[in-house]
């Protein structure tokens, strides 16, 4: 393989500030305020570091189904994104999984978890389905590196089922969750399969503008312009199912006869999480990302790199907001008494919680700019 030199970047500077912001929120949770750095508490016990985990994990699985449409499927056009998709997924699950590791402060914990398995909770098979997913994504990875794409192929064939049955098992440790009226039922498994389209195709408009203005030469100039627009239109389309599942739960559940779903869904669209939700998760997230894309006719390279920013942006609003609203009604409040008054769980994310979040970005994108200078992650047509 070709030796190259490091290159360093604006992007290699962005991340070391992010990773220095992470190091300052790690010192003061081990070495000074300890259990006090977090925002959780008994009432509230899942906080930012569950949401942040749920975003890079669904984002994993989703730049890997979207990255399929090369491997699995032969769509042609998504055959240049192949490596650039896998590396993603791969540094996606590993952020995914060391935000969940802080989150439960023993690491160890989820050692005790393989040793005294519950066969029936889906939080086992979380563990089980996203390992295995991760070993086939090194694997993958290390076959397309090699240009053995037929051992490639059907790893990925396998990875296309694990990665599936992942994220739908990832939305039944949500629903399965029956305490917790407002995540209970089928919904969170369907949720996740969509919102993992949109950060698929997010991710891979936002790798694809990148990498393409240094390794798309100009006698592939067209091929990248149809496989950004491909993208565009993938993830305008998945905005709009996920705005509409968005619109069917927030409806259902207002109306709903069970006074903790209600009060739930009332705490989200006008209690305290009603500006992160409106302003972020849905004009940010949803609303401007649909219209650049529109305005743009899916033509522009560069604003649909920017409707990609604003989609996670807005997708990572969108997990805190769906995982603080399962918990914001207090457990022992009845619907007598949550009729007469709203009582609501107070949760903020402290700056501690953020920078980890945004350490685990600062790792992905320094890792995948040296990457970029070490390796040859172009495929050609």
């Amino acid at each position: 393989m070709e030796k190259r030199k490091y290159r360093r970047s604006i992007w290699t500077y962005v991340s070391l500030l992010l990773l220095a912001f992470a190091v300052a929120g790690s010192i003061n949770k081990y070495l000074i305020s300890g259990e006090h750095a977090f925002g959780v508490s008994p009432d509230v016990p899942w906080g930012a570091l569950i949401s942040g985990y749920v975003f890079f994990a669904v984002a994993a699985t989703g730049t890997g189904l979207v990255g399929s449409l090369g491997h699995v499927f032969r769509i042609r056009k998504f055959e240049v994104l192949s490596k650039r998709a896998l590396l993603a997924s791969i540094l996606l699950l590993l952020a995914a999984f060391i935000v969940l590791a802080v989150e439960l402060s023993n690491p160890f914990k989820m050692v005790y978890l393989l040793l005294s398995p519950n066969l029936s909770s889906p939080i086992l098979w979380m563990g089980v389905f996203y390992g295995f997913y991760l070993v086939l994504l090194f694997g993958e990875f290390f076959f397309t590196m090699k240009d053995n794409h037929k051992a490639a192929t059907g790893i990925a064939y396998v990875s296309l089922v694990v990665k599936l049955s992942a994220i739908i098992n990832l939305g039944r440790v949500f629903g399965f969750t029956t305490t917790r009226s407002f995540w209970d039922g089928y919904y969170y498994p369907a949720y996740m399969v969509v919102s993992a389209v949109v950060s698929g195709a997010a991710v891979l408009t936002i790798i694809h503008y990148l990498s393409g203005k240094e390794s798309l030469g100009s006698s592939q100039n067209a091929q990248g312009k149809d496989l950004a627009r491909t993208l565009s239109q993938i993830l305008a389309g998945g905005l709009l199912v996920f705005a509409l599942f968005q619109a069917i739960k927030v409806g259902t559940s207002l109306g709903s006869g069970n006074q903790a779903v209600a009060q739930a869904a009332q705490a989200l669209i006008s209690g305290p999480m009603a500006v992160p939700f409106w302003l972020m998760e849905v004009l940010v997230g949803i609303v401007a990302p649909l219209l650049i894309l529109y305005r743009s006719k899916f033509s522009s390279p560069g604003l649909s790199f920017w409707a990609g920013i604003l989609t996670m942006l807005g997708l990572l609003f969108s997990r805190l907001d769906f995982v603080y609203a399962g918990q914001v009604v207090p457990l022992q409040i009845t619907d007598a008494a949550a009729k007469a008054v709203h009582v609501f769980n107070a949760y903020a994310p402290t700056w501690s919680e953020w920078s980890l979040i945004m350490g685990a970005v600062g790792l992905i994108i320094l890792v995948f700019d040296y990457a970029e200078s070490k390796l040859s992650l172009d495929s050609h047509y």
